[in-house]
Formats: structure tokens, sequence, C-alpha cells
């Protein structure tokens, strides 16, 4: 397959919706891309910072690259839960899975593809 768009899903504490651009490239060991206000690409930032506190609802990836996965890290640490499978979080998918990854006003989340 070829690199995918994606979009990540955050709930704010204040009920406000962030809806956050990702590109992933067509690649395991590759950093997932980040860009809060328009398409994300190849030189958009590998790391989003978490504008208010909140949960991560969603994550919606149009078809899967190579790469099986990606697994989520906030603050440089790997999430627990965070390990998510791009097959099971493809946009046509209307039961793909519901995420509640808690995250804190500054944090710093990145994403690295697994094979």
């Amino acid at each position: 397959m070829a690199s995918q768009q994606a979009t990540l899903t955050i709930l704010g504490n204040s009920g406000r919706t962030f809806a956050i651009d990702v590109y992933a490239p067509d690649g395991a060991g590759t950093q997932i891309t980040f860009n809060p206000s328009g398409p994300a690409g190849a030189t958009s930032p590998s790391t989003f910072r978490i504008p208010e506190s909140g949960v991560i609802m969603d994550y919606a990836i149009a078809a899967s690259p190579t790469a099986t996965g990606v697994v989520v890290y906030r603050n440089s640490g790997a999430v627990l839960g965070g390990a998510l499978r791009h097959a099971n979080q493809l946009v046509t998918l209307a039961n793909r899975q519901k995420l509640r990854i808690p995250v804190q006003a500054g944090d710093f989340i990145s994403g690295v593809q697994h094979a």
C-alpha cells in the first residue's frame, strides 16, 4: 500500500473536539506526522502538543499502509492501550475501536508505526 491520511480525534474536558490530521508514511519504523490546521504530510511535525486535557477518542485511517499499526507515545513514553492496528481503525468500519486514551494539556504525542 501507499502512505495514508488519518484523523486523530481528541475530546477536551471543556467539551471541545479537536480533529488532527495525521499522515502515515508507507513503512514500518516511521513516525506519523500531525497537522491541526490542514492536511498532514511527510514534512509535517512528528509531535503534537495537546491543547487541553481530555481523551483521545478516535483514530480513523483511510487504508492500511505497509505498516500494520502505530504505537502512540505521550511525552516520549509508550501509552498503555496505545498500540493501534490500522486494520481495526479503518474509516469504513462502523464498529472500529473507540479509544479513551487520557491526555493532559501540554502533553506531546507522537507515534511510530510497527510491522
